[in-house]
């Protein structure tokens, strides 16, 4: 049965000044992303996303037409901030070596359990029941494993290997990867996390076809033929 906070209530109206708008948007899904976290989706209410944000249920309304879409924004906006690390770190490699893959994934993976992990075990239960927060958080990641695609393809790999032939699915790897983790925490198994972390990242990567030291690949393919 549909929840009464699901779809935009037509009796709504907004003073909202326009001008705000951006500000408004962010500040509500800040609060969004609060209340998700402690109550989890379906014991949210909108209005109690409004009032958090100090606003209006209408002021919500006029950016969001759901609580789907509230969660699913809430999601790209945490993943963003999830993910920054490891995009930094492919774009790092490119000049660093897969090291600085390992490092980075390594440092998340040892990190504490966050309310985050939670906030997207439900965004993914959600998917499994309304194909409206499925589309939502469905273009986030998707707009993600797109991020991580373009890096992984300007990284120095060797020719043949898997992530030379299809970056694609690396990064699919990579995203799945990271999202595991997070569950696995949100779990309370973060302790089960291999001791030495980073050299098991490291000798995985490199046996897809990362390079450890661009520099020396570089100098090898500058010199005599």
């Amino acid at each position: 049965m549909p929840h009464a906070d699901d779809h935009r209530r037509s009796d709504d109206r907004t003073t909202i000044d326009l001008r705000a708008d951006s500000d408004t948007r962010d500040r509500l899904v800040q609060a969004a992303a609060d209340v998700f976290r402690e109550k989890g989706y379906t014991g949210t209410r909108v209005q109690e996303i409004a009032r958090r944000a100090g606003f209006t249920s209408g002021a919500l309304y006029a950016h969001f037409d759901s609580r789907a879409e509230l969660l699913a924004e809430a999601i790209a906006v945490e993943n963003s901030r999830m993910f920054e690390l490891v995009s930094a770190a492919l774009g790092r490699s490119i000049v660093d070596g897969s090291g600085a893959i390992a490092s980075s994934i390594a440092d998340f993976v040892k990190a504490e359990s966050a309310p985050t992990d939670q906030l997207m075990l439900d965004g993914f239960a959600i998917c499994a029941r309304e194909p409206e927060a499925q589309e939502r958080i469905g273009e986030s990641l998707n707009h993600l494993l797109d991020q991580i695609e373009e890096q992984v393809g300007r990284m120095a790999v060797r020719p043949g290997s898997v992530m030379a032939d299809d970056p694609g699915g690396m990064a699919y790897l990579v995203v799945s990867f990271m999202c595991g983790v997070a569950a696995l925490r949100a779990a309370g198994l973060g302790g089960r996390a291999p001791e030495h972390t980073e050299t098991v990242l490291a000798t995985f990567l490199q046996g897809l076809g990362a390079i450890d030291d661009p520099a020396v690949t570089t100098a090898a393919d500058d010199g005599p033929g």
